[in-house]
């Protein structure tokens, strides 16, 4: 890849769009535009793509295909998923269910374990060899404003200019916090969450023995973690990788404020816990680092375009979690082409217009994007019910223990058992049923 230095001063316009940040989004727009024929600037704040993304996640879904068919059989990929497990954790018990899908064993797979470091950089490579110009190590320091218009970027007083920018700098967008497309100085603990990860090394055979998994084949976890004190609300999950094990929490921020709980404390309650250590027996630590989520709706910026602008990826707040499902990379790539779709439009014209760049948003909605998001609006308000984090994790292994262990004690009917567990969570049935029916409908 270039380096900074490569990118000198610039007339006005040399480029035909610029796009800041080299992740799934970011990386996914450039390929397109230079695909297109565009002469597309990727800039890349970390020393490398990649390079400050923690390691990785699940990528879902077939997006990559619009732009580089064989990708998955070409991309430095972990594992094919072919199992999630759900659960709920208490003390020393745990309640789970897995889904298991023979589509899922079958190529071209419809999820894979992945480490951003490696896919990412592959990704930028995929974008330098189609033509676009990837500039590693440059923090962008700004957007060029001129009025309500991007005109390009700034970076040490030197400024990059094209009719059209690509903002895919990630949650915590840097260039766009404070301006009229993020008007707010700083990110809200209701519009982020934090992801705290760990990754583990372990022989690819352990891996496959201990999660009974073939050559190649993933496992996935996602637990609720009815675990911490003080109120805290989190889900802890773990996924397999090719010789890793990635482990962590996705906690509620706002639960935070004011408990004087350090998030390494979450962490190690998580992994101490009988199920999840027993995962780990014999694993050696070899990351760790934490980073902010959008959550979803709630973090989306005030508008996905505007007079030379677009907004993709994680810095548009596409981030899909309801607990049994997290999404964000898919929505990433997805959004990525779209934006550079309509700058490939834009340029066709000659005219990169607020007006003229509202296709992006027409393309985001029949992605079918915008319809997810917006159909899921209520999602956050539900997901974390606190209740969801103490009270039903309490309810179903309390009631479970109840009905499988054998006491010598006369039976219960069920009815009895379902009463005494709800009594000791704290639960009535009017709210059993008014958050079963908030499920049902908003998750």
């Amino acid at each position: 890849m270039g380096r900074a230095a490569s990118v000198g001063p610039r007339m006005a316009d040399e480029f035909d769009a610029i796009v800041v940040g080299a992740g799934m989004a970011g990386c996914a727009a450039a390929i397109r535009l230079a695909q297109g024929g565009a002469n597309v600037l990727l800039l890349e704040r970390g020393s490398a793509a990649g390079a400050k993304n923690l390691s990785g996640g699940i990528l879902w879904g077939h997006d990559l295909d619009a732009i580089l068919p064989n990708w998955w059989r070409e991309m430095p990929l972990e594992r094919h998923i072919v199992r999630k497990r759900f659960g709920l954790l208490t003390g020393e018990r745990s309640a789970s269910f897995d889904f298991e899908d023979g589509d899922w064993k079958k190529e071209p797979y419809v999820a894979h374990s992945v480490l951003r470091a490696r896919t990412d950089a592959w990704l930028a490579q995929q974008a330098e060899a189609a033509g676009a110009t990837v500039v590693p190590g440059v923090p962008v320091e700004r957007l060029l404003w001129e009025g309500s218009r991007v005109r390009g970027v700034v970076q040490e007083g030197e400024t990059m200019t094209a009719p059209v920018t690509i903002v895919a700098d990630g949650t915590n967008s840097r260039v766009s916090l404070g301006t009229p497309i993020r008007p707010a100085s700083r990110l809200s603990g209701e519009a982020t969450e934090l992801g705290i990860k760990e990754v583990y090394r372990l022989d690819p055979s352990v891996i496959e023995d201990r999660f009974q998994v073939g050559p190649g084949e993933g496992h996935a976890e996602e637990w609720v973690t009815g675990l911490f004190p003080s109120g805290v609300l989190g889900g802890g999950f773990l996924y397999t990788n090719r010789d890793t094990i990635s482990l962590g929490l996705i906690v509620n921020i706002a639960s935070l404020y004011g408990k004087g709980v350090y998030s390494q404390e979450l962490v190690e309650r998580f992994k101490l816990h009988p199920t999840i250590a027993n995962r780990l027996k014999g694993a050696e630590l070899v990351e760790y680092g934490a980073k902010l989520i959008s959550s979803g709706w709630a973090s989306r910026p005030s508008a996905f375009h505007g007079e030379g602008w677009m907004v993709a990826g994680d810095a548009a707040g596409f981030v899909f979690s309801n607990g049994l499902v997290i999404q964000g990379m898919n929505y990433a790539v997805r959004s990525g082409i779209a934006a550079a779709e309509t700058a490939l439009e834009a340029r066709l014209s000659k005219e990169a217009s607020s007006a003229r760049l509202a296709a992006y948003d027409r393309r985001l909605e029949r992605s079918g994007i915008l319809a997810d998001f917006r159909d899921f609006e209520r999602m956050d308000e539900v997901k974390w019910n606190p209740r969801y984090y103490t009270a039903y994790p309490k309810f179903a292994t309390d009631l479970l223990h109840a009905m499988m262990t054998e006491t010598g004690a006369p039976k219960q009917p069920l009815r009895r058992l379902v009463r005494k567990a709800q009594k000791a969570a704290g639960l009535s049935t009017l709210q059993l049923v008014r958050d079963g029916i908030d499920v049902v409908r908003d998750v």
